[in-house]
């Protein structure tokens, strides 16, 4: 019998689209549980630990920008934070899957979890083989949005017949952290295509082509759309 872990963030709310470009997008980061992590996270918080951060978790958006505890720190202090967290989503066994929303086309709060819905079951169909692999589905989403917990609960009960829902907080699952981690990537990549990169997000990504060449590059090869399975 094998299980899978599917690890959610969203970026985003249902309010009303106030921006040019509004996005709504949530992240799946699929784990086999039969693929062992342990050593990538005990790797992962002993680099911390001995690079003297005092944080609790990873919080990408935050380290970014500098926000809550991560203003203590340099901004080399905080890339190197980031660059611990991308080697801990390449080493893991993991895939992962984003679903992007333009707001824009959507009229309220009814039409995107519509919309919400109807691109998570195609994901499911598309990939049908992945997931059939599996006997046991167990979801760990924070429930930090109402709309979207309710749709997750919907489609998932409906396409799985063994499916658990657990709450989680990122300082629980270092996993959680990763989809973070990707979520952000993804909706910086469409601000980089949009050329919308705030000051503070240019200034972290200063070296030319590192968001681009080092980061999403190096998540792509990790999507599910191109993983092969592996």
């Amino acid at each position: 019998m094998k299980n899978l872990s599917i690890f959610i963030d969203e970026s985003g709310d249902f309010g009303t689209a106030n921006q040019v470009q509004s996005y709504y997008l949530v992240t799946f980061v699929f784990h086999d549980q039969g693929k062992a992590i342990k050593q990538q996270i005990l790797q992962l918080e002993d680099s911390v630990h001995l690079s003297g951060f005092d944080v609790e978790y990873i919080h990408t958006g935050p380290v970014i920008r500098r926000e809550e505890i991560f203003k203590k720190y340099s901004i080399d202090e905080r890339r190197k934070l980031l660059y611990k967290m991308l080697n801990f989503v390449i080493k893991c066994p993991i895939v992962h899957y984003t679903i992007k929303i333009n707001k824009h086309d959507i009229v309220d709060n009814v039409a995107l979890s519509g919309r919400i819905a109807k691109e998570i079951r195609l994901m499911l169909t598309k990939h049908d083989t992945f997931f059939r692999q599996y006997s046991q589905i167990i979801v760990y989403y924070d429930n930090g949005q109402t709309e979207l917990s309710t749709v997750l609960n919907a489609v998932f009960s409906s396409y799985f017949a063994e499916v658990t829902f657990r709450k989680a907080t990122p300082q629980q699952y270092r996993l959680l952290q990763a989809t973070d981690f990707i979520c952000t990537m993804e909706l910086l990549k469409i601000k980089k295509q949009e050329n919308r990169l705030t000051p503070s997000e240019q200034k972290f990504f200063y070296k030319p082509q590192e968001l681009s060449k080092t980061f999403l590059k190096s998540l792509e090869r990790k999507d599910l759309k191109k993983s092969q399975y592996k």
